[in-house]
């Protein structure tokens, strides 16, 4: 089966069903081709005497029981290897050989014909060149890659990854023949390793980097040594427990040369862990003010107080160990759930990357946006925060298995306790821990295929409404036989549009306000939700704008507004005095881009609904040593509610020519329409 197939059939057990379209347009394929891939995908699937996908009025439908085709473990030669990959693999052949290889060698191993290898190897040459490395053929050596080791083993370290995280173990396994010799060795090291160092690491990186390791002794055994002159930091790491455990507790490591240990203990200190102790280096306390200032400005911001902040400092320290290497000396690998997270959590992210200033400071250089999305997940988790339910009357015990780390376990672990509130769900595992797992347990959730005697349920790391709703049918269907899924927001909505025409953005909100009726929300805003759906287009309204002419107290402005408020039974009569309180002295904080003043209360102390006020002063008002056009209550019945309409009110305080045309309007109906269409614009 090809790796597209793949992808698709993954993609199908985790949805349950899926609109062809939709589908479609995720793989960017046509019709025809989609209908090609799905009759590949049935074939693999009869051939294995699983069920197969079906078509039933233009939507696709995958059983459970096909994921068992999933964790079939497919040799090389099973496989069809998209063009992208066979530069990978192209890749690892030669920088892991232990024989010159011709044009044969890779024809013969990818089943491709020469002129698809030639393409193939222009394709790696555009990618080394990247790096500063290049392709050489020559009759005596074969292909070889010419450049610096250094470059050379992030390359490798780069393919092998990929190449492990779309076709596992045996795929991976076999590509590295050479190097199997060693694989068992290192592979008990790095488990004693762990154990001296007292840490675990995740599964997305134990194995890459165990194959890794084993594929540096054939470099090694071959002559092709490091030059570890970029590590600036020598002393420092050769104190560390990773290096030292090289020396003393492992078989194969305290024979090579230093530079080869200060390089394998820079891949130990770059790799995630599920779990590790304080560290004592002594840039510590530097990072942990630069992220400390982080937090700081990321409450500005926001205008957030988070709880137990101290906590969330501990967790992304022990997350920035491993990051500061893999930022410093340019190790970092592919964040898979990058897209997902910029489409799901947007507003969030962004909040996250302007508030990260101190810690670029710190490690004199810009972050990438892949690494941020790593600390949007930690923030995330922070704010949906833990539920402690009683849990002795729950009848089905569940296991939650995820590789990716605990920021996304703990995402992963809400969610599905936010739709199974009668189960009884154990900490999440990783793979390795589920393999020794002996506690009684009923069903298992997993985001990666896995073998188990237990009903074994594919999830996405981040699951949407549509799929929170076909989850929760099928997994009661298959525990009570009770079938729930006679009803599907798609066939009411199928309904609707035979009697009203509907646009596309409006059809995506109905979608999702019937995906949270039927899966039994409340209407409010939950405070699990990081972020709110709650657009400022979509919350004002023109009895929330008021525009006075003439000049106005502060006082006046905060009382009129809260009135305002108070009217629409959006907060209490006690609401107006508490603001006059906090912000009778214009404090500085709450003024965005010296262009819009921005009063609030902690929805904590004072009960509030989501809502707001904007109050547009055509003469001004004086705050502290500005004259500001416009101010706005914000209020927010949790701390995550209010985040879009904060970013977009954000947004209107960059732009000092969209306030100019705000102040210049004098009309309340018209200031609305334009809030709305600049609101609008910024979605778009």
């Amino acid at each position: 089966m090809s790796d597209r197939s793949l992808d698709i059939l993954q993609q199908l057990i985790k949805q349950r069903s899926i609109q062809e379209t939709e589908l479609s347009k995720m793989f960017d394929l046509s019709a025809r081709q989609l209908s090609y891939s799905i009759d590949a995908i049935n074939e693999k699937l009869m051939e294995n005497q699983l069920p197969v996908i079906e078509k039933r009025q233009g939507c696709y439908y995958a059983k459970n029981e096909a994921a068992e085709y999933l964790t079939i473990q497919q040799s090389i030669q099973d496989i069809i290897f998209s063009k992208e990959d066979r530069v990978f693999l192209l890749l690892i052949m030669i920088l892991t050989r232990t024989e010159e290889l011709s044009l044969d060698h890779f024809c013969i191993e990818m089943q491709i014909s020469k002129n698809t290898a030639l393409a193939d190897i222009k394709k790696a040459k555009e990618l080394l060149a990247k790096h500063q490395l290049k392709i050489e053929f020559s009759r005596k050596k074969g292909y070889v890659i010419d450049g610096n080791e250094w470059d050379k083993r992030i390359v490798l370290f780069h393919a092998i990854t990929r190449i492990y995280k779309y076709y596992g173990e045996k795929v991976t396994e076999e590509l590295l023949e050479g190097s199997k010799k060693y694989l068992e060795q290192v592979k008990n090291d790095v488990l004693k390793i762990e154990k001296y160092i007292g840490v675990k690491y995740t599964d997305e990186d134990f194995y890459p980097l165990i194959y890794f390791i084993a594929s540096l002794f054939i470099r090694i055994e071959r002559g092709q040594l490091i030059d570890a002159a970029r590590i600036s930091e020598r002393e420092e790491i050769e104190r560390t427990k990773e290096y030292q455990s090289l020396s003393y507790i492992t078989t194969d490591f305290p024979d090579l040369p230093e530079d080869e240990k200060n390089f394998i203990a820079l891949q130990l200190l770059s790799s995630n862990v599920r779990n590790k102790g304080m560290v004592s280096e002594k840039e510590l306390p530097l990072l942990a003010n630069s992220l400390w200032e982080f937090l700081i400005e990321f409450e500005t911001n926001t205008f957030l107080v988070l709880s137990d902040k101290k906590d969330l400092l501990k967790k992304l320290l022990n997350h920035f160990k491993p990051a500061y290497y893999r930022i410093k000396y340019d190790l970092s690998t592919e964040n898979v759930l990058y897209d997902k997270i910029r489409s799901e959590y947007k507003v969030l992210h962004d909040f996250v990357r302007q508030s990260i200033r101190p810690l670029e400071e710190f490690f004199e250089t810009e972050i990438a946006d892949e690494e941020i999305a790593y600390i949007t997940l930690f923030v995330g988790g922070h704010l949906i925060g833990n539920d402690h339910n009683d849990l002795e009357e729950k009848i089905v015990k569940a296991v939650i298995l995820c590789p990716n780390g605990i920021s996304m376990s703990k995402l992963i672990e809400k969610k599905l306790k936010d739709i199974f509130p009668e189960f009884l769900f154990y900490p999440t595992n990783s793979v390795r821990e589920y393999k020794t797992f002996v506690l009684p347990h009923d069903i298992v959730f997993s985001t990666v295929p896995v073998e188990s005697e237990k009903k074994v349920y594919l999830i996405s790391e981040i699951l949407s409404k549509g799929e929170q709703l076909r989850l929760r049918q099928d997994v009661i269907k298959d525990l009570y036989h009770l079938d729930f899924s006679g009803v599907r927001s798609t066939d009411i909505l199928t309904v609707v549009k035979q009697y009203v025409t509907l646009d596309k953005k409006v059809e995506g909100t109905i979608l999702e306000a019937l995906d949270s009726l039927l899966l039994g929300e409340q209407k409010g805003a939950k405070a699990d939700e990081m972020i709110s759906k709650n657009e400022l287009s979509q919350v004002i309204k023109e009895e929330n704008i008021l525009f006075m002419e003439d000049d106005v107290s502060w006082e006046a402005i905060l009382r009129k507004a809260s009135q305002c408020l108070i009217d629409q039974q959006i907060v209490t009569d006690e609401y107006t005095s508490a603001l006059l309180k906090e912000y009778r002295d214009q404090p500085a904080y709450i003024m965005l881009r010296q262009r819009i003043v921005l009063p609030h209360l902690d929805p904590m102390l004072i009960e509030q609904k989501l809502g707001v006020c904007i109050v547009v002063l055509k003469q001004g008002v004086q705050y502290q040593d500005k004259k500001i056009h416009v101010v706005t209550v914000l209020t927010t019945p949790d701390k995550t509610s209010h985040l879009t309409i904060l970013y977009h009110i954000n947004r209107m305080a960059k732009d000092a020519e969209f306030i100019e045309q705000l102040i210049a309007l004098e009309d309340e109906g018209k200031i609305k329409e334009a809030i709305q269409g600049f609101s609008s614009e910024q979605e778009d």
